[in-house]
């Protein structure tokens, strides 16, 4: 394949490339609206059928140069003297069909709440998904949202304060799905923070400290 064909070639990968990406952006939006939303029904896109028409126009020299290829987005029928024109014109059509989420498997559901056993405030977790089946040995993730704390209390925590509150990270779901952390919120000085869970695609927030601690 000559340079130019080349060039052309990798233009029209970043183009599917790009419509790609585009659709997952798409998907992952309705996808975040339906778990938000009071009715909690989010909307899937199958596919997506496309077309491209792409005309590419490669010049050469017979003079002698070092110089590549000249790739033109544009058609060009005219030549001269020493030099050839190339003009290639393509339709290329396809269909990007979108992956189900988690492979078609049910999604995951995650619950927190805001408890107090003998230690103090501590958070209860739940790991289920659309099927009601309780997701056990499963990991869950916890981190202190700190963008969402300051958008919503108008606190932005230190680190220190952040490591604090959470002894753990990573908590491991027991045979029924669940998990309790103890929280430090002696740390916040009676401040309040959004705590945010992930866990196999799913994300909750909760508000911690403040009038609880």
């Amino acid at each position: 394949m000559s340079r130019g064909g080349q060039i052309a070639a990798d233009a029209v990968r970043d183009m599917l490339v790009g419509l790609a990406d585009a659709l997952r952006t798409a998907q992952d939006t309705l996808s975040e609206a339906g778990r938000i939303s009071e009715g909690g029904m989010g909307y899937e896109i199958p596919y997506l059928d496309f077309t491209f028409e792409v005309e590419f126009s490669e010049q050469t020299s017979n003079q002698p140069s070092t110089a590549a290829p000249i790739l033109k987005l544009f058609p060009r029928t005219s030549s001269s003297g020493g030099n050839r024109e190339t003009d290639i014109t393509s339709r290329i059509s396809g269909r990007l069909v979108s992956t189900p989420t988690h492979g078609g498997r049910p999604a995951a559901l995650l619950e927190m709440a805001l408890v107090h056993n003998a230690d103090g405030p501590a958070i209860d977790i739940l790991l289920s998904n659309t099927a009601g089946e309780r997701l056990t040995d499963a990991f869950i993730e916890l981190q202190v949202d700190v963008d969402m704390t300051e958008r919503l209390i108008g606190f932005r925590p230190t680190p220190t304060q952040r490591l604090a509150l959470l002894p753990s990270q990573t908590v491991l779901t027991d045979e029924q799905g669940y998990v309790q952390l103890s929280l430090s919120t002696g740390s916040l000085g009676g401040k309040s923070v959004v705590v945010k869970a992930e866990a196999q695609g799913a994300v909750t927030r909760l508000i911690v400290g403040g009038s609880e601690s």
